[in-house]
């Protein structure tokens, strides 16, 4: 085997192991640490919370949450860096939806992200402060 054609071999094998990690659900990228999101209801009244989260590619689910309740999901962002997460949340008055995940805001600030929903909007929890007081307010 000529040197060129083994160049060759070893470009292709190395973009065939590449593709298929990329192409792999939730996106493996070594770099981009394996990240957890976790919504709990913290709805004033007591209120039951009706929460879609997705993605362009992954649907979460719906789920119906009683106060203090909540759901969890995992992944790894995407290797170009444009992971987003939006959730729709409704508790009778109205659907309000928010980005529970954007990339470029939350890839140095969680890989655990705690978020708690309320009326007056969802809530991040800082570790620094150790309390849920980064807001957003509704889309």
């Amino acid at each position: 085997m000529s040197r060129q054609n083994y160049i060759i071999f070893v470009v292709i094998l190395l973009l065939t192991q590449t593709t298929s990690f990329i192409e792999a659900r939730n996106s493996w990228v070594p770099w981009y640490p394996k990240t957890s999101v976790v919504v709990r209801n913290e709805v004033e009244g007591g209120r039951k919370l009706t929460l879609h989260c997705k993605s362009r590619d992954d649907d979460i689910g719906v789920f119906v949450l009683l106060t203090h309740e909540g759901i969890k999901w995992n992944f790894r962002p995407n290797i170009f860096g444009t992971t987003l997460f939006y959730c729709s949340a409704d508790w009778g008055e109205g659907v309000h939806w928010f980005d529970i995940y954007v990339f470029k805001r939350d890839i140095l600030r969680c890989t655990y992200c705690q978020w708690a929903i309320k009326k007056s909007g969802p809530c991040f929890f800082d570790s620094g402060t150790r309390a849920f007081d980064f807001c957003l307010p509704w889309h």
